[in-house]
């Protein structure tokens, strides 16, 4: 017997959710550190993936698997900010990026949040870099691991809040950013940041990343994992940058991407916690 339509989209909302149980029993938010061995075996051997791998293994120590659930982007710029924030030195840098966020909020409200709607993930967002403060005295990261784990609490809050700000920077500067627009059904910058930005689940677009990196003036290098044939003879990965030209901010973070997802990459001469 055929189905009617609501009874379709329960059983399809029934599948959805169980894909999303079977995400979440087998992957964390963010993974600890895992060797790049792990991510070779995912490849099969002889393809550019498994060279690209090869080419990461001489590079880079480790890296962290973020969940793939369409925030993977944002979700691993603010464990990577929250993580580098954390073994920073100096106390200058750390400030900066507290007095951006805690000011964040007129900023945003000026380009169109409501600030009653706003302030809860705002306030999540400022209390985790509390809690970042006092994770640097007492010298212990992992507090912070396990905050930034748990289901549907800090990380979305700020996941979603670091999505704001992306739109508000793309907002604040649409006459330069409006020109990259590709979409023909997003004919301004506000609408593309309502279709593209501000929707949990939408995977970040590059107007997306580099927004994000020029708000926080923090220099994002990707590495590209993308099944292409490497470059330089077959040598390296495409390796692009991301962050305001000249900017001179001591906090850098490296994402590795592979088609439709990103995680975080560490080199061997980084202490991480």
């Amino acid at each position: 017997m055929e189905l009617s339509q609501q009874e379709q989209d329960i059983k399809t909302q029934a599948q959805v959710e169980s894909i999303s149980d079977e995400i979440k029993s087998k992957q964390p938010l963010t993974s600890e550190l895992l060797p790049l061995s792990q991510l070779s075996s995912l490849f099969e051997h002889g393809t550019n993936f498994q060279k690209g791998c090869d080419y990461l293994s001489k590079h880079y120590s480790s890296y962290r698997a973020i969940r793939g659930d369409g925030n993977c982007y944002y979700r691993a710029f603010l464990y990577a900010l929250c993580e580098t924030l954390y073994a920073e030195k100096d106390h200058e840098v750390f400030k900066r990026v507290e007095d951006y966020i805690r000011s964040s909020i007129d900023t945003v409200e000026k380009y169109g949040y409501d600030r009653f709607t706003i302030e809860p993930f705002h306030e999540e967002m400022m209390e985790l870099f509390t809690k970042i403060s006092s994770s640097k005295a007492s010298q212990d990261f992992s507090d912070i691991h396990c905050l930034l784990n748990e289901e549907n609490s800090t990380s979305d809050y700020c996941v979603w809040y670091l999505r704001v700000i992306t739109s508000t920077h793309l907002k604040s500067d649409a006459g330069r950013f409006i020109h990259f627009l590709d979409d023909p059904e997003c004919l301004d910058v506000e609408t593309f940041c309502q279709r593209e930005i501000d929707p949990m689940g939408k995977e970040i677009t590059m107007l997306g990343v580099i927004a994000l990196a020029e708000a926080f003036g923090v220099k994002v290098d990707i590495e590209y994992l993308d099944g292409r044939e490497l470059l330089n003879g077959g040598t390296t990965l495409a390796k692009h940058s991301f962050g305001k030209d000249g900017c001179e901010s001591s906090l850098a973070i490296t994402m590795l991407y592979r088609p439709g997802h990103y995680d975080i990459l560490y080199t061997s001469n980084v202490r991480r916690h």
